[in-house]
């Protein structure tokens, strides 16, 4: 799109999505593009989460992911806005990078074999770490970070993923806000939980998941318990950090 910052850009002015660019993954949750609720512009997404007791998700999932953005080490921008207050408690996943691996073994729905890296809402503050849903029992290191989140306001959200070495780092509102490496975890399934300054997973802290080609923001919510509301804006994905609009 004209002015775009990275390699990978959307801000839904279109009023609709653009099934060139983005392929939609729906399991009990909603999609669409709205003009109510907006950072920029006219339009924004919504997604919207129900109450039940099965896996929900609503995804916009990229197609024709430039070459340039596959790699180890991965950046992105996007502006959301979430309620009601509070946040419901379980785990609710927004933002997602990875690919798909070739272990034995089947996660869940909608890619039963991903390996990826998360930003994700949980008990009303953050979550980030890895799953890797293609090994037996299914993988999951994660750092929880207790700032909580703020609801029914826009905010910028930047992370970047990275495989070699394994990183996370998140920043709101332009700063810093979490991380996950071999210094901060704060689960691990199955456990033990990793000693700090040691291997990740399986003896190693570098391409655990396998680089990045399957990029991916809405929600996915392992643990429904209320519905929620979810809308984003100004998403862009690149190989170095975009900052926020001025």
């Amino acid at each position: 799109m004209p002015g775009c910052a990275g390699l990978v850009c959307e801000n839904f002015e279109s009023g609709m999505i653009d099934t060139n660019k983005w392929d939609v993954q729906l399991g009990g949750g909603t999609l669409a593009v709205q003009q109510q609720i907006v950072a920029h512009g006219q339009y924004a997404m919504h997604v919207h989460g129900q109450a039940g007791p099965a896996l929900d998700w609503a995804l916009l999932v990229a197609k024709n992911v430039p070459a340039a953005l596959k790699g180890t080490t991965t950046f992105g921008r996007v502006y959301f806005y979430i309620t009601p207050n509070p946040i419901p408690a379980g785990h609710k996943q927004m933002i997602f990078a990875g690919n798909t691996g070739s272990g034995a073994a089947n996660g869940p729905a909608p890619f039963p074999k991903l390996r990826y890296m998360e930003v994700a809402t949980i008990r009303g503050g953050w979550q980030l770490g890895f799953d890797l849903l293609d090994v037996g029992p299914l993988v999951e290191e994660v750092s929880h970070i207790n700032n909580q989140l703020p609801t029914a306001t826009w905010l910028c959200l930047e992370w970047e993923f990275e495989d070699h070495p394994d990183h996370i780092t998140m920043w709101l509102n332009q700063t810093q806000t979490g991380t996950f490496d071999d210094q901060n975890i704060s689960y691990a399934s199955p456990g033990p939980l990793p000693k700090p300054g040691g291997p990740i997973y399986n003896g190693k802290s570098t391409d655990i998941v396998g680089g990045f080609d399957v990029f991916g923001f809405g929600f996915h919510d392992w643990h429904p318990d209320k519905p929620f509301d979810l809308y984003y804006d100004d998403l862009v994905l690149d190989t170095k950090r975009v900052g926020c609009l001025p």
